[in-house]
């Protein structure tokens, strides 16, 4: 057993919304839609966590010369402690009329946690995840892309004892993902599917390591024409034992985007010159109370 215990205990919401529009047009245009939604939980933890953190980014662009274009974001992230829950979801939305526009919406989430596993205890939890994009053009020129991910990855960091080198872990794979510790993941689940109109890369696909259990997980698409989908629910639980004390981390993230354009933003120069951008970010903050 550790000598010095530590936990993080806040309840978070933030919720970015984000919209922007643009010179508005005669309702008869044609008109071009992308959306993106996301969700992953986490419930039924075995164990309590020691440390927790969130981070919640969320960013819109858009760009008019002779239409209405609009882009919006909804992203939130619960972190429950009593008891230990996670909601992490965010909603990308972009709507565009008649020509020479881009519009632009993207959201990226990421949760932490951290655990003590006394020697032969299991760490569990059950997890859903659920993607759902959508498409609409009515003209072959018009593009409207939407894109989702999900991914969960759990970490032995028993070795990382340095308090300081841990909270910089923590740190590093919050900011980008990376960290100057190498590591690969114990156990990861992920989720990724992407739409577009304007080619045929739509796809979705999912990958899980051994310890990742499915009860429930189910696909839906229509790929091709000018309204494309593509949903995706999976529902399980990771469950893992440990014969020695060890300490885990999981970091997960779920990203949704979108875009739609009329034309490509590359052959109107004018558009760039038109251009906003407005941008929300929360920063990544780590709390501790420290008891004997």
């Amino acid at each position: 057993m550790p000598t010095l215990r530590s936990t993080h205990c806040f309840f978070v919401l933030v919720t970015p919304l984000i919209a922007t529009t643009s010179l508005v047009i005669s309702p008869s245009q044609a008109a071009t839609l992308a959306l993106s939604q996301g969700e992953f939980s986490l419930s039924n933890f075995s164990l309590d966590p020691e440390v927790t953190a969130t981070v919640n980014n969320a960013n819109t662009s858009t760009v008019a010369k002779d239409g209405e274009v609009s882009a919006t974001n909804n992203a939130n992230i619960d972190f429950l402690l009593e008891p230990p829950e996670v909601i992490n979801k965010s909603l990308s939305q972009a709507f565009g009329k008649n020509k020479n526009y881009l519009g632009l919406a993207n959201a990226e989430g990421k949760v932490l946690g951290n655990f003590f596993v006394d020697a032969g205890q299991s760490f569990s939890v059950d997890f859903t995840a659920f993607l759902d994009l959508e498409t609409s053009i009515d003209e072959p020129a018009e593009n409207a892309k939407a894109s989702a991910d999900i991914s969960f990855l759990l970490y032995d960091t028993t070795d990382i004892t340095d308090p300081n080198l841990l909270d910089d872990f923590f740190d590093r794979i919050l900011s980008n993902g990376t960290s100057n510790i190498k590591k690969s993941p114990l156990d990861f689940f992920s989720l990724t599917a992407n739409v577009n109109s304007f080619n045929n890369k739509d796809f979705i696909t999912s990958q899980k390591s051994e310890y990742f259990t499915l009860s429930n997980q189910d696909t839906q698409f229509n790929f091709g024409g000018n309204t494309e989908f593509a949903t995706a629910l999976f529902e399980g639980s990771l469950k893992r034992s440990f014969a020695t004390p060890t300490n885990l981390t999981f970091i997960q993230v779920r990203r949704s985007q979108v875009k739609v354009s009329v034309p490509e933003p590359s052959t109107s120069p004018a558009l760039l010159f038109l251009s906003a951008l407005v941008a929300v970010a929360t920063k990544a903050k780590l709390k501790k109370t420290t008891s004997a």
